[in-house]
């Protein structure tokens, strides 16, 4: 016999005040029967500096986003109709350690068991030509950085903001964003993450940013 579900918020999370306003805005004003928390706050890695990354859906209507700070925390909301969920994609990899917050029946739960199956499944890197032409492009993006204009400027950002995603691409590994991209070279790769780290310490110091491409793009 299938389980008639619940109509009330996760008493992990009911004393979450925040947590508690967001889902108030998801149920009443958006008519969302089911609210999602995932990132560092369902990890329970927050520090005082992390948003409420939080999913709402509903059963119809136009995918929504809410951006705002209130309360002293920020709010980072999607809503999200099921008919927008009925497949899944890389992006809502960085669900994978959702948790439910509220639900009315069982899409909560059915819905996080989808994205565990998911999640397992095996990772389609990029074709090989399409792996070739960014390393290309990383050549191209040094030429046009050591001009100096303000585009040069432009184009170093751009390859610096770039290349951690890039690492993974390239070595035919799944990017899971930055955050987690970055521990796991920290852990996995201390010298690539090093290079990293001095870049981006250092920005202007087109010497660092070279040797981090030879890392990242010439392998």
């Amino acid at each position: 016999m299938p389980s008639v579900g619940v109509e009330k918020m996760s008493e992990q999370f009911d004393s979450d005040l925040a947590l508690r306003d967001i889902t108030k805005v998801l149920t009443r004003k958006y008519k969302c029967h089911t609210v999602i928390l995932y990132g560092s706050r369902a990890r329970g890695t927050a520090t005082k500096f992390s948003d409420y990354d939080v999913v709402g859906i509903c059963s119809r209507g136009l995918k929504m986003r809410i951006a705002k700070k209130t309360n002293g925390v920020y709010w980072d909301v999607f809503v999200y109709s099921e008919k927008d969920l009925r497949t899944l994609s890389e992006q809502q990899l960085g669900w994978r350690d959702a948790k439910v917050v509220f639900e009315r029946g069982n899409y909560g739960r059915n819905f996080i068991h989808r994205l565990q199956k998911f999640v397992k499944e095996p990772f389609k890197p990029a074709p090989s030509y399409e792996i070739e032409a960014t390393k290309v492009w990383s050549e191209k993006q040094l030429e046009r950085i050591s001009v100096g204009d303000v585009h040069g400027l432009y184009r170093r950002v751009e390859l610096q903001q770039a290349a951690v995603a890039d690492y993974f691409h390239i070595r035919r590994k799944r990017f899971s964003g930055p955050k987690e991209a970055l521990e796991w070279l920290r852990i996995n790769d201390p010298g690539t993450f090093k290079l990293f780290s001095r870049v981006y310490k250092n920005p202007m110091d087109m010497k660092a940013l070279k040797t981090l491409v030879d890392r990242v793009y010439k392998t």
